[in-house]
């Protein structure tokens, strides 16, 4: 029988317990934007919400954290960002406060990714533990985390301390193949958080994340089924406990038609059957032309026309998420 069901490493212990600490007292409420692979706009609709958030006068901090390729400053008008990341990671600056850079909004300040400095792009962890306990202690009412494209464990690991956890995917059959790909990583990676220290419990979770293995696991519940066969239904249950904490958001981008904005139900249905967690579907945001342009011609979203339907959209799920 395990000793300690859900034993987590000291720096993941540590994240969440930032994270749940915010929660009860003044410190920011933090919001994670992900999804499959890259061209989804997750950049687009992070920088959107900062901006409403904003509006509603919410000191709100934007924060670029992929850590290979970081161009969230180029839609903010930002060429060369003074300070980095990088900065704060090599100890330049004693504080993530101390690298955030005012923006044209008022109340929004940034703070840029390392994108020039390619060892960043797989930080050791006790520096991805340091970037994520120091979000939780920033100046802030809301902090909005742009993640990385993909599914690699910096970008899973940011999703998952989040308050507020947004995947985005656009209406092509593609697309929501890989925000579901996302969502059921987000999932694996947290029970191989929660098992790092019980071989036999992680050997089945690494087991059931290859769709193809020879367990024949092909859902949470039937794993859920051989954890209890091996060490108890009390295990079971201390798991359902964590994983039901993920609950993303869904976002479908660049929709067309009333149909395109069914893309985020068909992951909430095979999510709730598949992985036992629960999304929600925050409808879709159309398709903007004028977005289009300004990104293809690098023209910061700070001047973008407020008319613009996608910018109400942007705003409808920023209030149905506060």
């Amino acid at each position: 029988m395990l000793k300690n069901k859900t034993s987590l490493t000291q720096g993941e212990g540590v994240a969440l317990k930032e994270s749940r600490q915010a929660e009860k007292k003044s410190f920011p409420k933090v919001w994670a934007v992900g999804g499959g692979k890259g061209g989804v706009g997750k950049s687009i609709i992070s920088t959107l919400l900062a901006f409403w958030l904003t509006r509603m006068d919410k000191r709100t901090i934007l924060v670029d954290t992929d850590l290979g390729g970081a161009n969230l400053h180029t839609l903010m008008g930002i060429k060369s960002p003074p300070r980095t990341l990088n900065d704060f990671i090599t100890r330049k600056f004693a504080s993530l406060e101390d690298i955030c850079i005012a923006t044209e909004i008022e109340n929004l300040r940034l703070i840029s990714g390392a994108g020039e400095i390619l060892s960043l792009a797989n930080p050791k962890f006790a520096q991805k533990v340091k970037i994520i306990q120091n979000i939780f202690r920033l100046p802030a009412d809301h902090v909005v985390l742009d993640l990385g494209a993909g599914t690699s464990f910096n970008a899973l690991d940011f999703f998952l301390v989040a308050h507020q956890k947004i995947a985005v995917l656009t209406p092509q059959p593609t697309s929501i193949q890989n925000a579901y790909a996302f969502v059921r990583n987000a999932v694996y990676r947290r029970l191989s958080q929660l098992s790092s220290r019980e071989p036999s419990l992680r050997a089945l979770v690494e087991t059931a994340m290859n769709p193809k293995n020879e367990l024949r696991v092909r859902t949470i519940k039937e794993l859920f089924q051989a954890i209890a066969d091996a060490d108890g239904t009390d295990m079971v249950e201390a798991l359902k406990r964590e994983i039901e904490r993920i609950q993303p958001a869904m976002i479908t981008n660049m929709t067309k038609d009333t149909h395109d904005k069914n893309a985020g139900r068909i992951i909430q249905l095979v999510a709730q059957k598949y992985l036992m967690i629960h999304p929600t579907d925050l409808g879709g945001i159309v398709y903007d032309k004028q977005i289009d342009r300004m990104v293809s011609e690098m023209v910061p979203l700070t001047k973008l026309d407020q008319s613009s339907e996608a910018f109400a959209c942007v705003y409808e799920i920023a209030t149905k998420l506060l």
